[in-house]
């Protein structure tokens, strides 16, 4: 964690409650500065062209790869994760997130031609144009602390954009290494800027006027100020507000797979992951075999090396209040791994805890998986694909995995975000790039056809406009009944836009 006595942050590893570093604190009067600074290269940036940029990108990853050891290092000083972690949830989805964008943003991205089937509209020619908004904000939390900046960061970037990032006042060492890694790649000099601070930074930079776009994430009170604060002057956000997420389990599934990916899909991070698995639904015929067995594995999980501390005190008092998970005998915030055989409140809990229930049938499966107030992952876990494509379609999330949890956040053409509680709009993927630009339609016409229903209106033309709507969009026996009723008035209406 980080303390935030001004003026500096001071990062405190979770494990150890030491001291691992600072970084000056932001005063939220100098965020409209950062925001203009961004802005300037920003509009350098944008006219550079998109094989600058994807060469950008593409150095961006090789940065990180070669700064691997050491932002690995970072994440683990501040958040006392697995390295393992680390290095799977942090660094992969940046490297792969580059990648991705540096050989598909250009094409995504492209002007899109519009065709035009509508017999009035021939003479047109048209696109749909992606365009960048300006500078937009990146408001981060602290489990994913490199992985989610930079693929955020990344994602605006390789649309045209500047981006002004606060990581969470919890990470903030590793927050600085997101804008390092795209000034060593070679984007011009305050394209990517960090702010650094609690929550009156995040507000100065919401409500700053040079932010055209905000992208936050975490949790659901903060988020819904965010969105509050930004719509108040019309600026749109991108809102990823965690879970409640569930995992089925069908009595055919394959139940050593299942029980392995839900201690890893309930335990990752400690739990303190968005897609955590904090809900698991067992088909009654295996339910007691199932609940047993995922007892005995998290009580085999390693404190320190395998499960990692709360990220705070304070976060370790919320887990506990909710669940009644024990705290082990040694410093640091850490909690015991717990299963819990009933249901726990409709609250994130994001802690090493999951509750395990029975359940009868498809039916009810999906009702459970439905019960809650979030909407941002499930998985489904059966050896019957035809089954789990129907219970993936009935279960609302914005994402379901079939016999695997999580993966899609390292994969860069896999889009990321929920529905419900959880969240609107999307990161990563096509999805992603298509929430950092604005759509502008541009359009060409020689002008040789004065349109019919330019002014002066007349009786005739009223009426050929009114049988067009059944001659272009009218069944085959409408069309031939309305053009031939109204053909007066229709040569009426061509004479007209002939100029005659």
């Amino acid at each position: 964690m980080a303390t935030t006595s001004a003026p500096e942050l001071v990062s405190v590893n979770p494990a150890t409650l030491e001291p691992v570093g600072s970084v000056a604190r932001t005063d939220p009067d100098d965020v409209g500065a950062v925001v203009a600074a961004s802005a300037d290269a920003q509009r350098r940036w944008r006219m550079i062209g998109a094989a600058a940029r994807a060469q950008v990108l593409r150095e961006a990853g090789r940065v990180v790869r070669a700064h691997a050891d050491e932002i690995a290092a970072c994440v683990c000083s501040e958040t006392a994760k697995p390295r393992t972690e680390a290095i799977a949830h942090d660094l992969y989805p940046a490297v792969d997130h580059a990648a991705w964008l540096a050989r598909n943003a250009t094409r995504v991205l492209a002007d899109e031609r519009v065709s035009f089937s509508q017999l009035h509209l021939k003479t047109k020619k048209a696109w749909l144009v992606y365009e960048p908004f300006g500078v937009v904000a990146a408001i981060t939390p602290w489990n994913i602390p490199f992985g989610i900046p930079f693929t955020e960061v990344a994602t605006a970037v390789a649309a045209g954009n500047g981006v002004v990032l606060k990581p969470s006042e919890l990470t903030p060492l590793t927050g600085e290494w997101v804008a390092r890694v795209f000034e060593e790649a070679g984007a011009p000099a305050g394209l990517v800027q960090v702010v650094q601070g609690d929550a009156p930074v995040g507000e100065a930079l919401v409500a700053d006027a040079g932010i055209a776009k905000v992208f936050f994430t975490g949790s659901v009170a903060v988020g819904r100020r965010v969105a509050s604060a930004a719509g108040a002057r019309g600026c749109p956000v991108v809102l990823e507000l965690g879970g409640k997420d569930p995992m089925v389990v069908f009595a055919d599934a394959d139940l050593d797979r299942a029980l392995d990916g839900a201690v890893f899909a309930s335990f990752i991070n400690a739990g303190q992951a968005c897609v955590s698995a904090e809900r698991i639904y067992v088909e009654r015929p295996v339910y007691e075999e199932f609940a047993r067995g995922l007892s005995e594995r998290a009580r085999g999980l390693k404190l320190g090396d395998e499960i990692g501390p709360l990220i705070s005190e304070g976060q370790r008092d919320k887990v506990e209040a909710l669940t009644g998970a024990q705290r082990p005998d040694r410093d640091g915030w850490f909690l015991e791994p717990t299963v819990i055989e009933g249901s726990l409140p409709d609250d994130e809990i994001f802690g090493p805890v999951v509750s395990v229930e029975p359940f009868d049938g498809e039916d009810e499966a999906v009702r459970f998986a439905n019960d809650t107030a979030f909407g941002l992952a499930a998985s489904v876990w059966t050896r019957d694909l035809a089954k789990a494509r129907r219970v993936s379609r009935r279960i609302e999330a914005g994402m379901v995995w079939v016999n695997d949890f999580g993966y899609s956040f390292a994969a860069g053409q896999a889009a990321w975000g929920g529905v419900k509680g959880s969240g609107f709009g999307r990161t990563n993927s096509r999805h992603g790039l298509y929430e950092c630009t604005q759509v502008k339609y541009v359009d060409e016409d020689r002008g040789l056809l004065r349109p019919a229903w330019w002014f002066p209106y007349d009786e005739p033309t009223e009426q050929a406009l009114r049988a067009l709507l059944d001659v272009l969009y009218g069944s085959g026996s409408e069309r031939v009944r309305a053009a031939w009723k109204h053909r007066r008035e229709l040569v009426h209406a061509a004479k007209r836009s002939l100029g005659r």
